[in-house]
C-alpha cells in the first residue's frame, strides 16, 4: 500500500463491513426469542423459535446468490462497487427489521417482511467478506497481502464480539417484558448507525481494479467453470474448515458447554470471548508468520490439527476440572485463528483479476451455505442420534481432514512479487 494512512483507512473500510455483518449475525441470535413472540407467535414455544431460525437460515441459501450477483459487479465493473453495494444492502433491512410492527400489529405481513429483509441481508453477505478479503488484498503489496486479506476475518470476528457484548449489557439494563416489548429493536438500530459510518469511509476509497469490458466475452462465472474448475473446487473444500469450525466452535460450544458441562450461560459467554480475542492473536501472526514460511505450512498444521486434536480437547472439556473448558475452547480458536489467517490470501493468490471475484465469492458461498449454516444442526443431529456428546468432535475432524487433503494440492504463492 502507498503510505500507512490510506492502509490505515482501507483496513478500518473493510473492518466496518465486517462487523457490520457479523453484529448483525449476532443480536439476531442473541434475541431470536424475542424476534420469534414478535414475528412467529404460536402456541407453540418450539415452533415459534423455529421459525424465527428457519427465517435466519435464508439468509445462508442467499449467499451464493449473492456471491454469483456481487461477482459479476466485481469483475465486470470493480471492486468498490460491491464494498458500497453491499453496505446499503446490509443497513436498509436492518433499519427495516428495527421499525417493522408486530404480528399483533400487522398479521402476517411481519413475518413475511422479516424474511424478505433477512434474504437481502444473505445477499449482501455473499459479496461483502469475499469482496473485502479481495479488494485490501489487490491494494497491497507483496508484504501487505497476508494481513490485508485477514482484516476481514478479524472484522468478523469483531462483530461477534460486538454483538454479544451489546447483547449482554441490553439483557442486564432492560427486563425481559420490555425486551420483548421494544428494547431487542435497539441494536439493529445501532447496526444501521455502523453501516452508514461504514459507507461514508467507502465512498472515497480508490478503485483496486479497473475492468477492460472489451476483452470480456463470456460471463466470469463461465470462465471460471471452463477453464479454472480445480481451483474453483479447491476453494470450495479448503473453506469446509472454516464453515463448519467457526460456527461449531464459536456458536455451537456455548450452547454444547451450557447442556452437556452444566455452566453457566455468562460462564459459556466468558470463555466464548476469550477464545474469540486469542483467534484475532492467531490470525494476527499466522497471516505475518506466512510471509516467511509460506501459506501451506500454516494451513497444513492448523487443518491437521483439528483433525487429530478435535476430539482430545472436546474430552478434555468434558472433564470435571472446570478450567479444562476454556483450554479445550482456546486451543480450538488459535488452529482456526490460525487458519483464517492464511486462507484468505491463498483464494486470491490462486485466481487471475478479470474472474477473481466471481470465483472467490461463489465457492466460498457454497461452502458456507452447505457446510456453515448446518453444522449446529448436524452437531445437535450427531449427539441425539449417537447419544454421545462427544460424537460431534468427529464431523469437525472429519471436515478438517478434507480441508487438510485439499491444502496438500495447492501451489505454494507466498513468492509470488504480483497478483496476476
Amino acid at each position: 500500500m502507498k503510505n500507512d494512512k490510506i492502509k490505515k483507512k482501507l483496513y478500518i473500510a473493510g473492518l466496518v463491513g465486517e462487523i457490520m455483518e457479523w453484529f448483525d449475525f449476532t443480536v439476531y441470535g442473541f434475541f431470536a426469542l424475542a424476534i420469534a413472540a414478535n414475528f412467529f407467535p404460536s402456541e407453540n414455544h418450539f415452533v415459534s423459535v423455529v421459525a424465527t431460525f428457519a427465517a435466519f437460515a435464508i439468509g445462508f441459501l442467499m449467499r451464493p446468490l449473492g456471491g454469483l450477483f456481487f461477482g459479476y459487479i466485481g469483475d465486470r465493473y470493480g471492486r468498490k462497487k460491491v464494498l458500497t453495494t453491499s453496505m446499503f444492502l446490509m443497513a436498509i433491512p436492518s433499519l427495516i427489521i428495527a421499525i417493522t410492527p408486530t404480528f399483533t400489529t400487522i398479521g402476517i405481513f411481519a413475518p413475511i417482511i422479516l424474511v424478505l429483509m433477512r434474504m437481502m441481508q444473505g445477499l449482501s453477505v455473499g459479496g461483502e467478506h469475499t469482496g473485502s478479503i479481495i479488494y485490501l488484498t489487490e491494494l497491497s503489496s507483496k508484504e501487505d497481502r497476508a494481513m490485508s486479506a485477514a482484516v476481514p476475518f478479524i472484522g468478523s470476528i469483531s462483530g461477534v464480539l460486538l454483538g454479544s457484548l451489546v447483547g449482554v449489557t441490553i439483557s442486564s439494563i432492560y427486563s425481559h417484558d420490555t425486551i420483548i416489548e421494544w428494547a431487542w429493536r435497539i441494536p439493529f438500530l445501532l447496526g444501521v448507525l455502523v453501516a452508514v459510518v461504514g459507507i461514508v469511509i467507502r465512498k472515497y476509497l480508490p478503485e483496486s481494479h479497473e475492468p477492460d469490458e472489451t476483452t470480456q466475452e463470456i460471463m466470469p462465472i463461465v470462465e471460471v467453470f471452463q477453464n479454472h474448475l480445480s481451483s474453483f473446487i479447491k476453494v470450495f473444500f479448503l473453506n469446509i474448515t472454516f464453515a463448519v469450525g467457526f460456527y461449531t466452535i464459536f456458536i455451537y460450544n456455548p450452547i454444547w458447554m451450557q447442556k452437556f458441562l452444566h455452566v453457566s450461560k455468562s460462564y459459556s459467554l466468558e470463555i466464548n470471548s476469550i477464545s474469540l480475542i486469542l483467534t484475532i492473536l492467531a490470525i494476527l501472526i499466522s497471516s505475518h508468520l506466512s510471509n516467511k514460511i509460506g501459506r501451506k505450512p500454516i494451513l497444513l498444521v492448523a487443518t491437521l490439527g483439528l483433525t487429530l486434536f478435535s476430539y482430545p480437547l472436546y474430552e478434555l472439556m468434558l472433564s470435571d476440572v472446570i478450567y479444562h473448558a476454556l483450554i479445550g475452547q482456546a486451543v480450538f480458536a488459535i488452529l482456526l485463528g490460525a487458519f483464517m489467517g492464511v486462507i484468505g490470501v491463498v483464494m486470491v493468490e490462486l485466481f487471475k483479476k478479470s474472474i477473481r471475484v466471481s470465483a472467490v465469492s461463489v465457492a466460498f458461498n457454497f461452502s458456507f451455505a452447505i457446510f456453515g449454516g448446518t453444522a449446529p444442526m448436524i452437531a445437535t443431529w450427531l449427539i441425539h442420534t449417537t447419544h454421545n456428546n462427544l460424537s460431534l468432535a468427529w464431523y469437525l475432524s472429519l471436515s478438517a481432514f478434507i480441508s487438510f487433503l485439499t491444502v496438500l494440492t495447492i501451489e505454494e504463492t507466498y513468492k509470488k512479487e504480483h497478483l496476476d
